[in-house]
């Protein structure tokens, strides 16, 4: 079983390793590439963002270890029709170390987010992920809204939510209806 949890500042080590973890998997960090400077600027930006609420973090424990992260950040558009506020919501550095896989862990973190999210002024939550994680997020509502090409050449799909209201209403390209979860 495991444990839920907002994280906090001593979590700051463990963040980090994940956040690495996340990036070796996903070949941001090549070979033998040396961390140290990553690791360190990652250190700096969680000790700055983290204290005033522009980094949030969950995690997830078992045995007192923590095994799996999920990050929130909050920003600013102009207004829009739906959305007068602007506030939208990213999630962000979904990583489950692999022998904690597949135990449902990861989908808790993205529940404990949407719940958070919900109740803030955000209308619109968003993520990318490759298209082999994107069932996860798909099993919670997101749908896939466009592909992002980054500069490597790798394809993303960006996936999002609009919150209406008490519920969520998942926004589908080229329908002009809305669905309410």
């Amino acid at each position: 079983m495991f444990n839920l949890r907002q994280a906090n500042l001593q979590d700051l080590e463990a963040l980090i390793q994940l956040r690495l973890e996340l990036l070796r998997e996903a070949s941001d960090i090549k070979g033998d590439s040396d961390t140290a400077n990553l690791a360190e600027a990652t250190r700096k930006y969680l000790g700055e963002k983290m204290p005033l609420g522009e980094f949030l973090a969950w995690v997830a424990e078992v045995d007192n270890q923590i095994v799996a992260t999920s990050g929130l950040v909050f920003f600013e558009r102009p207004p829009y029709n739906g959305n007068l506020s602007g506030l939208e919501a990213y999630i962000m550095n979904v990583y489950t170390i692999p022998m904690y896989r597949g135990q449902g862990i990861a989908t808790a973190l993205l529940k404990e987010i949407i719940s958070f999210v919900r109740v803030t002024e955000a209308k619109r939550l968003w993520l990318h992920t490759t298209e082999n994680d994107k069932r996860i997020y798909e099993k919670l509502g997101f749908v896939s809204t466009v592909m992002v090409y980054r500069r490597r050449h790798r394809i993303e799909s960006a996936l999002r939510a609009n919150f209406y209201g008490n519920g969520i209403s998942w926004f589908i390209p080229f329908i002009s209806s809305f669905s309410t979860w």
